[in-house]
């Protein structure tokens, strides 16, 4: 593949050239050196095409566009393992220069995150082309738009412009302590490597889906353990150094796991345990606090990915929003794979935000939901 900046075409599954030449510097001086961005021979940068989610979910869209960027990394994460190549998520990089260099419209169009994939020790050989505008025409998405600055606003507000903010910004930083466990606690039970073993990843990630129904049958404990197991592990990220811990701990309604008491918990990573929050079937209050859908209600486990964001803000100012997003959707992309890859259904959901905090408190006190997915057997649509 010639050096050069691309433009991924999903419709055709083709990659088109924008610009010709290696312009790997120009990224890592973004990325203010960022070990990953500078060596890698090929970065991914997402972004977030603002109207294609305003449309329905207005302002709040922003949020949707780490959900929806931060699932994909998930994907393109596990490939890169599959094939043996090192990759990350890279969250620190000047906001300026990456729009210019993919010469967005930044009205409408925002870069999210880099993903640099695989180890290239040679570095580029000399000074990058100059990155003059494009000025390319494109389709328009629909035919009208609506325009929210509140979300420009957001972005403006997180964004970082020069190599040395960029550098600040970056280094050692941990999520809030787990809190030591005051309920019962159930240890988990993950299937054995030979017995995990289920379809081809590619393939589970083409099957891979947002399931519309659950039938409201359970799964076993084993499988809960194994997607928790898996998909709970830290992030490769730029905002994350050992031994640092993530942001984002997972809160769960279980309504129908066999070998597990329904009821709320919370998982401890560390203990690789589920310690009993509040017992009981919870479909009623599951459905509520996933905006009174049913979906919620009908699934047999719900994961709330929570962080302390005052935290996180006070470590990382106004971006740090944008990485606890990032972790807490790349998490739950993790989710949605192990459970595909178990046969089982999974869809990410929205939800009132307070109510989240309030139902799990005391113990989610000062948190703030990120993420919710539902996971359960999947019904046949009507």
């Amino acid at each position: 593949l010639a050096a050069g900046v691309y433009h991924f075409d999903p419709s055709e599954t083709a990659l088109r050239r924008l610009r010709a030449g290696d312009y790997r510097s120009v990224l890592g001086q973004a990325a203010a050196d960022e070990p990953a961005v500078a060596a890698a021979p090929a970065t991914i940068v997402y972004t977030d095409v603002v109207w294609r989610n305003a449309c329905k979910y207005q302002a709040r869209e922003y949020r949707h566009a780490f959900w929806d960027s931060g699932t994909i990394v998930a994907n393109s994460l596990a490939v890169c393992s599959a094939l043996g190549l090192p990759s990350s998520v890279v969250a620190g990089f000047s906001d300026e220069t990456v729009d210019r260099l993919l010469d967005l419209d930044t009205q409408k169009e925002m870069a999210v995150a880099l993903q640099p994939v695989g180890h290239a020790p040679e570095g580029p050989a000399g000074p990058p082309p100059e990155a003059a505008p494009l000025g390319l025409e494109t389709m328009p998405i629909s035919d009208f738009e609506l325009d929210f600055p509140a979300i420009r606003e957001f972005h403006r507000s997180s964004s970082l412009s020069t190599r040395e903010e960029v550098a600040a910004w970056r280094g050692p930083a941990s999520g809030a302590p787990a809190p030591e466990p005051m309920g019962r606690l159930t240890a988990l039970e993950p299937q054995s490597e030979p017995d995990a073993q289920g379809s081809p990843l590619e393939s589970v990630i083409v099957r891979r889906g947002s399931t519309r129904r659950f039938s409201q049958g359970p799964i076993t404990f084993a499988e809960l353990s194994t997607i928790l197991n898996r998909a709970m592990g830290d992030v490769p990220a730029d905002f994350h150094e050992p031994p640092s811990r993530p942001f984002n701990d997972a809160y769960l309604i279980a309504n129908a796991v066999d070998g597990l008491d329904a009821g709320a918990y919370f998982f401890h990573r560390e203990r690789q345990t589920l310690e009993l929050l509040e017992a009981g079937e919870l479909r009623t209050e599951a459905g509520h606090l996933g905006l009174d859908q049913s979906l919620p209600a009908d699934a047999s486990i719900n994961i709330f990915m929570m962080t302390d964001l005052e935290r996180v803000l006070e470590r990382f100012g106004n971006r740090g929003y944008r990485a606890a997003q990032l972790e807490a959707s790349v998490t739950a992309g993790r989710v949605y794979l192990a459970a595909y890859a178990l046969g089982l259904g999974a869809t990410g959901l929205t939800f009132f935000d307070d109510a989240v905090t309030d139902f799990f408190s005391p113990h989610a006190q000062g948190k703030s939901a990120m993420f919710l997915v539902a996971v359960g057997k999947r019904a046949r649509r009507r």
